[in-house]
């Protein structure tokens, strides 16, 4: 009787701490929620508005429609542009997870105190700024008196990366490995360290050796950590300006003028700031899909 007395009550109470609970949730996201409208939503949203005005400087004299778009695209320089900065995304995330992945293997087999070392070696270029990081390349591998040029000379290798096309192209997608290499390997090791031990000793006992293991157990268990760590670096890869404005500047001639550069060249060099915008509106667009696909694959699991 008494069961019965109390489950009504029960049941009308429970959407009311469900509800409770919503407002609560809501509540502690708020001022995160701020941050991003005023820092994120809002000029995203005021830059789509602009790449469809008429600009003199910075200021709206009248409306273009699509006028904008169609004549930054109509450049055949762009659509170059657009090729250099797929191959530029495609190699440099090819590569940096290639060496990750090596990197990380390696990791996994080391003591714990020679793997912390070698992790802090490996991480110090996430950790530290973009700039600081390309000035400091720049500065001991590319610059024609730098030690890396020197060390290259006395091997008989007389290279100058900044003057010569290929090679300045190379070196700025050795500035992106070097720089996101720590990160991809952290979510490798990650993923790595979460498959159970037991997998490995009953390949084993099956009589499976080292690479038969790798390819039929780790390949295949690290599919979600490798699928979300290429969207993450393909998103970092298609924002980085810093690497190749303080690297290279976009030289020699254009050879390594990527899309983050070429709308901030745009915008700030050319003081055209409707292609510019009309430019970052493309680059959002890109951005937005690749957060989604980040979405959609986070919750993939093996």
């Amino acid at each position: 009787m008494a069961e019965s007395t109390l489950a009504p009550g029960r049941r009308s109470t429970a959407p009311e701490r469900a509800h409770r609970r919503d407002w609560m949730g809501l509540v502690y996201v708020a001022p995160v929620m701020l941050v991003l409208l005023v820092v994120l939503i809002l000029p995203a949203g005021f830059a789509i508005y602009y790449s469809l005005l008429k600009l003199q400087s910075v200021r709206p004299v009248g409306f273009a429609g699509l006028e904008n778009y169609q004549r930054v695209f109509s450049d055949p320089e762009m659509v170059e542009v657009l090729v250099r900065t797929l191959g530029f995304a495609v190699v440099t995330v090819a590569l940096t997870l290639a060496a990750a992945l090596v990197v990380a293997v390696f990791l996994d087999r080391l003591t714990t105190g020679r793997a912390t070392a070698v992790q802090i070696l490996v991480v110090l270029p996430w950790v530290i700024s973009t700039i600081v990081g390309a000035l400091l390349f720049r500065w001991f591998f590319v610059a024609d008196i730098s030690p890396g040029v020197y060390l290259a000379s006395l091997l008989g290798l007389h290279i100058k990366p900044l003057t010569d096309p290929t090679l300045a192209m190379v070196t700025l997608i050795l500035v992106a490995l070097w720089r996101t290499l720590g990160f991809a390997v952290l979510i490798l090791l990650a993923g790595i360290k979460a498959i159970p031990a037991e997998y490995y000793e009953s390949a084993t006992v099956d009589g499976a050796n080292t690479g038969q293991q790798f390819r039929l157990i780790t390949l295949p268990m690290l599919k979600t950590p490798l699928v979300i760590t290429t969207v993450v670096l393909t998103m970092s890869n298609l924002n980085n300006v810093e690497a190749p404005l303080v690297t290279t500047g976009g030289g020699p001639g254009d050879a390594t003028q990527i899309l983050p550069l070429a709308i901030y060249q745009q915008a700030f060099t050319h003081f055209d700031f409707s292609g510019g915008v009309a430019l970052a509106s493309v680059a959002l667009v890109l951005n937005v899909g690749l957060v989604f696909a980040y979405l959609r694959l986070a919750r993939w699991s093996v």
